[in-house]
């Protein structure tokens, strides 16, 4: 195995201990809260609110040829999908039992994000590291 897929195998470990802890964090701060029995439904409601979301991102995109089509993506990745996405938790929340509050439900709904964002970051940070090493082994 080539030095540098050992190093993207180590940040993916790396990726899924975080999301790992931001769930237990999420779970343990709702719990504390009482409604440890709203976050979970929520929380898997995450995963079909993601299709779906993703589906009315490319689904107009692919359809619009051209340039017109970037435009369209971008239109909806950035003006519509978000709208979307708060918008599901929230309503996921509010059916939940107890029902969760506006806040609360965005705390769900934005955790994943964050944690994307961060590790983006972490990412983009340890970039020039990884290439140091790698050449200092010679395997760049």
């Amino acid at each position: 195995m080539h030095p540098f897929h050992i190093l993207l195998a180590l940040f993916a470990v790396f990726s899924f201990a975080a999301l790992v802890f931001l769930l237990r964090w999420e779970r343990r701060y709702f719990r504390q809260r009482g409604k440890g029995g709203a976050w979970l439904p929520v929380r898997l409601a995450t995963i079909p609110i993601a299709l779906v979301t993703a589906m009315l991102v490319m689904i107009p995109a692919r359809g619009t040829s051209g340039m017109e089509g970037l435009a369209v993506l971008y239109l909806v990745l950035l003006m519509i999908a978000p709208v979307f996405w708060a918008g599901m938790h929230w309503l996921a929340g509010r059916f939940a039992r107890p029902p969760l509050r506006f806040g609360e439900s965005m705390l769900i709904a934005v955790s994943p994000i964050a944690l994307v964002i961060v590790l983006s970051v972490v990412a983009h940070t340890l970039q020039p590291v990884a290439w140091t090493l790698l050449r200092s082994i010679g395997k760049a």
